[in-house]
């Protein structure tokens, strides 16, 4: 990794302390909405699910995701990054242990792969696909607000 950010895994018993990173993002998100998705995400007895926090030397959690091993078309395992939030700090040590931490996580669960998800939200007519009427349009996808490519 490197000396200002180390990795640990959130549990139920520290998920309270990723919290605040996960409100900062999206402030509809209860903490005993967090509590419920951190217990979802982290029921698998084989650690093939879960949820990485990224913290500095104080303990404050800078970033975040969820992972989880699928197998892709190959038969091969893939680990699957979901629901990354970073706060943003000067610099390229948070990217860079984000992505360490990735590669050391595909590592100890045997994936040779690593995809990140891009969250869609469906629309019919938004801004973003032109203004088509909504009788052209049935399920059409678009990044949902926030994300990077919208």
């Amino acid at each position: 990794m490197n000396d200002l950010f180390r990795t640990i895994p959130i549990t139920l018993h520290n998920a309270r302390t990723a919290y605040p990173l996960v409100y900062l993002h999206d402030a509809s998100v209860s903490l005993d909405k967090w509590i419920q998705f951190v217990h979802h995400q982290c029921q698998s007895p084989s650690g093939e699910t879960g949820v990485i926090a990224i913290h500095d030397l104080r303990g404050m959690i800078h970033a975040l995701f969820c992972y989880r091993v699928e197998i892709d078309m190959h038969a091969c395992k893939r680990l699957c990054l979901a629901n990354l939030l970073v706060a943003r700090v000067p610099g390229n040590a948070i990217d860079k242990t984000i992505v360490n931490s990735a590669n050391d996580l595909a590592t100890r669960l045997g994936c040779v792969s690593i995809t990140l998800d891009q969250p869609f939200g469906r629309c019919i007519g938004c801004s973003y696909c032109n203004e088509v009427p909504s009788g052209l349009l049935t399920n059409t996808l678009h990044p949902v607000a926030g994300s990077t490519r919208h």
